[in-house]
């Protein structure tokens, strides 16, 4: 790309960051076992039908995040092929967590984000489900979207998936909004991309409101978990 795109780009971005400061949706409050989703702004990339991305505002939590994953795939297919990033669980723990809460999964890719640097190399279960793990650092968003694209890659084919990103709290310890907001918003295309289910996680009382507003005016639905 020439470096006048790339100049029109990040003005573009720009301009999507401070309109989505301006117009996002609000959200709607609900109990963990409430199916009411509020739709909000989303673009009008065309995408398949099954495509959704959506941001799930709760507090932190290993048990609550489990039970958020189990309901989203729930109705939606039984066993899916899974990619989650992680900033803060380990993926042998959380591949564990998966197998009890929900089922193996054929397919199960994470995106590394913790810095610990122990990744554990590509596995098949006994049941013939395989798991695999990548690894980049929390602050290169450039090798993140290349270990997503990646992922997507590797699921190509393999039937429906869901998406996990805990978390967008995590993330915005380690760049700022502009930068997440770019990130994200390459995320959320690659989801719509691959026909995709996703739950990206926030923490809303860690942030304040224009934050939550900006970051929520991403995605197609945004359901508050109290």
């Amino acid at each position: 790309m020439s470096g006048s795109s790339l100049e029109e780009q990040d003005r573009t971005d720009e301009r999507d960051a401070a309109a989505a400061t301006d117009g996002a949706g609000d959200a709607v409050d609900a109990s963990p076992d409430d199916a009411h989703i509020a739709d909000t702004a989303g673009d009008d990339t065309e995408r398949p039908r099954s495509a959704r991305a959506e941001l799930v505002l709760t507090p932190p939590g290993p048990e609550r995040r489990a039970m958020l994953k189990r309901q989203a795939v729930t109705g939606y297919v039984e066993h899916p092929t899974v990619v989650e990033f992680s900033y803060e669980t380990d993926p042998a723990t959380l591949h564990e967590r998966w197998r009890e809460s929900v089922g193996s999964p054929p397919c199960h890719m994470v995106v590394d984000a913790t810095g610990s640097g122990e990744v554990p190399g590509p596995r098949v279960a006994a049941d013939g489900g395989s798991f695999a793990a990548e690894a980049a650092h929390p602050q290169d968003l450039t090798g993140l979207c290349m270990k997503w694209q990646d992922a997507l890659e590797e699921a190509r084919g393999r039937g429906d998936l869901f998406v996990a990103f805990d978390s967008v709290t995590a993330l915005l310890q380690y760049v700022d909004l502009r930068e997440a907001y770019r990130f994200l918003h390459t995320l959320v295309a690659g989801v719509h991309q691959a026909g995709a289910r996703a739950q990206f996680y926030l923490d809303p009382d860690a942030h304040d409101e224009q934050t939550v507003s900006t970051v929520q005016g991403l995605f197609d639905a945004v359901r508050r978990i109290g």
